[in-house]
């Protein structure tokens, strides 16, 4: 993975990790994610795409391609979006807003099968190894570590990812 991709990751999972402060069984904004696609594309002036789009239980971050290889990094949160925005340089496969298609409660069997877990995020990211988009849910256990489990659009668990030093 590039630098530029490590940097994306770090400030998404900090502003996952900042965000999870709370109950554990608050939910993850999934439903408001369709809305903060339309403000972006509000704000933008065009359809979007993304390279990054998780939900946590308080805000949707958004990391849209701005056309010359950089993410431009929007939160919303409160049915907003926030004034400021960052922008990174970054690597990878960006995807249509359009593209994406998941139930809004992707994450329930996740959360069902492993309910001592804390759910951190859901994550619609651009690089599936077999092209388009990859749905995750990010966990975090009592302990303190975090894994991430890829999910099908319908919320099928396809297999888990341990996300080794974060949450630590």
């Amino acid at each position: 993975m590039s630098k530029s991709k490590n940097l994306l990751c770090v400030v998404a999972l900090a502003l996952v990790a900042l965000s999870s402060c709370g109950s554990d069984k608050e939910t993850l904004l999934v439903s408001d994610i369709d809305d903060a696609v339309a403000a972006v594309a509000e704000v933008l002036g065009k359809t979007p795409e993304f390279y990054e789009i998780n939900a946590t239980p308080t805000l949707v971050n958004l990391f849209a391609a701005d056309g010359k290889g950089n993410a431009v990094n929007f939160v919303y949160e409160n049915g907003e979006l926030d004034q400021e925005t960052s922008v990174a340089p970054a690597d990878g496969k960006s995807f249509p807003a359009e593209g994406m298609s998941f139930s809004g409660k992707v994450f329930a069997r996740v959360e069902k099968e492993l309910p001592e877990s804390i759910l951190r995020a859901f994550s619609i990211i651009g690089d599936h190894p077999n092209g388009g988009v990859q749905y995750r849910v990010v966990l975090q256990s009592d302990r303190g570590g975090q894994f991430a489990v890829f999910v099908e659009p319908t919320g099928k668990i396809l297999g888990t990812d341990v996300m080794s030093g974060l949450g630590t």
